[in-house]
């Protein structure tokens, strides 16, 4: 054990913070999946694999590069204490409720699983254009792995198919008896859940379809039904490695090779690499040789590809200043292994103050809507702390920011919860110092983590 900590000294320190953010959820019952746990956990659990250097490509960070992972750090806990001791001040609840239907009893669910199935609508198009495309869904092609490279265009089929995590964190929310008392419709939702994973599964393997949903999912039902347990969040971890091992033999990622054949090193090799290219990419992007052209700084311009990606501007920009798309072109050590940490996204975008400024923000902005669920939570907050908190999970892989396919479920979540509210009355108290409704009851040990991410796939 010694020689293990004197050989990896910051993959220990970085541990010991996760096995921190675990005991405090499982010992003091605090909510695992709170802003500030969920981004020390995932930051520290990535870098921490990383710095195992499994592969040589991974090296020691440059002191730049640990101020800007540090400092951003900081930054976010620091906007999320800030968000909590306000609330504090104020006398207005700061541990997670159970979910009531006190507020949603007369929440239109009818209509809200209506308008669910027009994104599930959309899913099904992918789904067809898929099986037009192949002659059957890819799963049971025989060769999925020639129908998902890059040099196969499939059009618009892959941003059809992406619509299936939105129709699960939809239907989702509307499978829960503590807060939809429509049995009928609870049913209904549930079969189309699992439905839409499947199928979405057979359609297209995507790793990140599939760890998106799942974890929309779990996330909910640790808000809407019981608190999820830190031993289930290890066994999900560990049912992700499986899923990706699974999903990148069926890819042929692992070069024709049999992975019951392989040994289990090889085996884990391409998923170290999928976590620790997103730090020696963002160590190299910082800190470039002397002999590589340095990307240019954008300004903030490049800030809002995303949310006008659809309409092509953003595309125009980048082709005319030659600045990298989502590929991370010009700062990938190894080719094919393009992504980085959303930090390399904030510095070439906004410079120094931006590493600091963003995760304040967003650290103080994610904290206020969690302590919404302190108190009797409308169907919208929950959709939506759903969705962010799983964004910031995985932002040591890619700033979801950057990706219009986000903003666009963001803009559907918020029409599908605001239509089938119109007309209901009694908003829930969100933040109010009113009583506080009991607390979820916890399990024994805690945790959750899933990986997502649809660019490669797109």
């Amino acid at each position: 054990m010694l020689t293990w900590v004197a050989e990896y000294p910051v993959s220990t320190a970085l541990f010991l913070v996760v096995l921190f953010c675990l005991l405090q959820s499982w010992l003091l019952k605090k909510d695992f999946f709170s802003p500030a746990t969920v981004y020390c956990f995932s930051q520290c659990i990535t870098l921490g694999i990383a710095y195992i250097q499994l592969d040589k490509t991974m090296t020691d960070f440059k002191p730049l590069t640990w101020m800007i992972w540090i400092g951003a750090m900081v930054a976010f806990l620091t906007g999320s204490f800030l968000a909590r001791l306000v609330a504090k001040q104020k006398g207005w609840p700061v541990r997670v409720s159970a979910p009531s239907t006190e507020f949603t009893s007369n929440y239109r669910w009818n209509i809200h699983v209506f308008l669910t199935l027009i994104p599930f609508a959309v899913f099904l198009l992918g789904v067809y254009g898929i099986a037009q495309k192949v002659g059957t869904l890819l799963l049971l092609s025989g060769n999925p792995a020639k129908y998902m490279t890059k040099d196969v265009d499939l059009g618009f089929i892959p941003v059809y198919l992406s619509a299936a995590p939105l129709s699960v964190l939809l239907f989702g929310v509307a499978s829960f008896k503590k807060f939809n008392p429509d049995l009928k419709l609870r049913i209904f939702c549930r079969c189309m859940v699992v439905v839409t994973i499947v199928l979405n599964l057979m359609a297209y393997p995507s790793r990140g379809s599939l760890f998106f949903s799942l974890a929309f999912i779990i996330i909910l039902y640790n808000y809407l039904h019981k608190r999820v347990s830190a031993a289930w969040i290890i066994v999900c971890l560990a049912l992700a490695i499986v899923a990706f091992v699974g999903i990148s033999s069926v890819r042929d990622q692992y070069a024709g090779n049999s992975v019951e054949k392989m040994a289990a090193s090889a085996v884990m090799e391409l998923p170290y690499k999928y976590v620790a290219n997103n730090y020696w990419n963002l160590d190299y992007a910082v800190n470039p040789p002397v002999d590589r052209e340095y990307h240019p700084h954008t300004y903030g311009i490049d800030f809002f590809f995303g949310m006008f990606e659809f309409t092509r501007i953003s595309a125009s920009f980048r082709n005319s200043f030659h600045w990298d798309g989502l590929f991370n072109e010009h700062i990938e050590k190894i080719h094919g292994f393009n992504t980085a940490s959303y930090l390399w996204e904030v510095y070439k975008d906004l410079y120094m103050p931006g590493v600091f400024i963003l995760p304040f923000l967003v650290g103080l902005a994610l904290s206020t809507l969690h302590l919404k669920l302190c108190g009797a939570f409308t169907p919208r907050q929950v959709a939506f702390y759903t969705f962010f908190i799983y964004i910031i999970g995985w932002w040591f892989f890619t700033p979801g920011y950057k990706q219009g396919i986000y903003w666009l479920w963001a803009y559907v979540i918020f029409f599908v919860t605001t239509v089938s509210a119109r007309g209901v009355k009694g908003v829930a108290q969100e933040s109010s110092g009113k009583s506080q409704p009991e607390a979820l009851p916890a399990d024994a040990p805690v945790l959750d983590k899933v990986e997502g991410q649809l660019q490669a796939e797109q």
